[in-house]
């Protein structure tokens, strides 16, 4: 808050007034220019540490991006492991633990991503002092970020109503041909968001190369029994879409 004083004496002549008005209007010049140059490096350093901030995060997302990819092959794995054993169950109902080809196993792995730097630097309005060209791009990120978190929490809730059974008897032997059949409806619907997700996870590391590793075309396609086409598709779309990317993204 600027403090304007009164002068302690009158000013006799309109030069003495003059003077005075100049040193009141120079006065306040200094003022807000010294008031506006340290709003101007506070505004640099909450900038500064903004950037710090999501790069951090960014660096733990990484991290738990790799630590995803790698829990997502063991459960493909599970995954279809535990269809088998329904579809075994479905032609041979009533066998018994040890003729089956496998466990079932609905527990799944994903370690969650961290938003907090970028949320915090939007509810304190940091973002409107930084590059607009950065903005765009963090918030990208943070929204492939937000996706493959939904598709992995859609995985769970599948897998939730693929387990209820359990709830009453966990023993897949004792369920009748049409539960084994119902099983297998409920098996396929996660196996196919598993593949949901990593189809996400795939798209986010097509566009930041440096979140890895990812699960790959050649993976997911052997998921849902695609033939090699479906890699070609990628490509083919890759290629006729390059002339419409954002102007402002790299090359």
């Amino acid at each position: 808050m600027l403090d304007v004083h009164p002068p302690h004496h009158a000013a006799t002549t309109w030069r003495d007034f003059l003077i005075h008005i100049a040193t009141i209007v120079i006065g306040l010049c200094i003022a807000v220019g010294i008031e506006q140059t340290v709003e101007y490096f506070h505004h640099r350093r909450e900038v500064q540490e903004t950037r710090e901030a999501i790069q951090h995060e960014r660096e733990v997302n990484r991290r738990r991006f790799g630590g995803a990819t790698a829990a997502f092959r063991v459960e493909t794995r599970q995954l279809q492991t535990n269809l088998a054993v329904y579809r075994y169950l479905a032609l041979h109902p009533h066998s018994s633990q040890s003729q089956l080809p496998g466990t079932i196993n609905w527990h799944s792995y994903f370690p969650g991503f961290s938003f907090s730097a970028w949320e915090t630097a939007q509810h304190d309005n940091v973002t409107a002092l930084m590059l607009q060209r950065e903005v765009r791009e963090d918030a990208e990120l943070y929204a492939h970020l937000h996706v493959v978190q939904q598709s992995n929490a859609d995985q769970l809730a599948a897998s939730s109503r693929a387990r209820i059974y359990m709830a009453a008897d966990a023993d897949p032997a004792h369920l009748s041909t049409d539960q084994a059949k119902e099983q297998i409806k409920l098996a396929e619907a996660v196996l196919i968001a598993h593949y949901r997700t990593g189809s996400d996870m795939r798209n986010l590391h097509m566009d930041y190369s440096d979140f890895t590793p990812w699960p790959t075309t050649e993976e997911l396609i052997r998921i849902v029994h695609e033939d090699s086409s479906e890699t070609d598709y990628v490509k083919e779309m890759r290629r006729v879409l390059a002339p419409y990317r954002d102007p402002f993204e790299e090359p």
